[in-house]
């Protein structure tokens, strides 16, 4: 199996790209890579951040892979930032035909992200479309939809309304992460076709960057290689949480992002 990760690049701490290959590899799938960006650092907690647009560069790499008759298993975007890198995200998919991945990033904590324009989320439901599994947060499940523009505690009707809009768009697979649940905790809400399971975990009371790309590779190297939806939504949670738990226990500098090592690790132990 090959897929095509569509994300930007930190040359230094662990999110996107630098959890998303190894994490792919571990798992048995051969990723190559479409960067959108490369940057110094990422963006959460370091200051004088040098960032190489790569957005030309996109084109003309996806050019070289039709001209060498390069194909790809499945496309698994991230990070895009624009509308431009969108449509470069959907000639990809168009060239695929195969199973797309789609993590919606935009913001967290009821924000968009810095830089970001007002009209992304808009441009972003192209992409949602074409997408047969997509992992936005709360927040960004929020801005897809219109539903709520801010962060609370969510009941099981809440969950259900979101999942209602986001399934209408076209994914029939998704699932949305970091839920404040008024049962207390967080927890991340799948959904396959009709059905819907809440998963619920422990609010560690902080985050670090690279988790969520940590979760949405544990489940999409899991889904392609044959393992069930709903188990491999609930092993990404684990090893998410497993992960958080592990940087904290370290005392590792937010910023840097999740431990990766400790997690290669556990994936090992659990999944191979």
């Amino acid at each position: 199996m090959a897929i095509l990760a569509i994300h930007d690049l930190s040359c230094y701490s662990k999110s996107s790209l630098t959890v998303v290959i190894p994490v792919m590899e571990a798992l048995g799938v051969e990723t190559a890579v479409l960067p959108v960006s490369v940057l110094s650092t990422q963006t959460d907690g370091f200051d004088d951040i040098v960032a190489v647009d790569n957005t030309d560069g996109m084109e003309r790499i996806l050019n070289a892979y039709e001209r060498q008759g390069i194909s790809f298993d499945g496309v698994y975007t991230g990070y895009l930032g624009d509308s431009r890198r969108i449509d470069i995200a959907l000639k990809a998919i168009a060239s695929s035909g195969h199973l797309v991945i789609v993590d919606p990033v935009m913001g967290d904590n009821g924000e968009l992200y810095p830089s970001l324009s007002e009209d992304l989320p808009h441009c972003m439901l192209s992409l949602v479309r074409k997408a047969d599994i997509i992992t936005p947060n709360l927040t960004e499940a929020m801005m897809l939809t219109g539903l709520d523009d801010g962060i609370r505690k969510l009941g099981q009707r809440d969950i259900k309304d979101l999942i209602d809009v986001l399934r209408s768009y076209g994914p029939r697979r998704g699932v949305i992460t970091s839920i404040p649940l008024v049962a207390g905790g967080l927890g991340n809400a799948a959904w396959d076709e009709n059905e819907i399971r809440l998963f619920s975990y422990d609010d560690l009371g902080t985050s670090f960057p690279g988790a969520g790309d940590l979760f949405a590779s544990v489940l999409f190297a899991l889904i392609i290689r044959g393992d069930s939806f709903f188990g491999s939504a609930l092993h990404a949670q684990e090893i998410a949480s497993f992960a958080v738990a592990s940087s904290l226990r370290a005392g590792r500098d937010r910023k840097l992002g999740i431990e990766l090592y400790p997690a290669l690790r556990e994936i090992a132990r659990r999944m191979l």
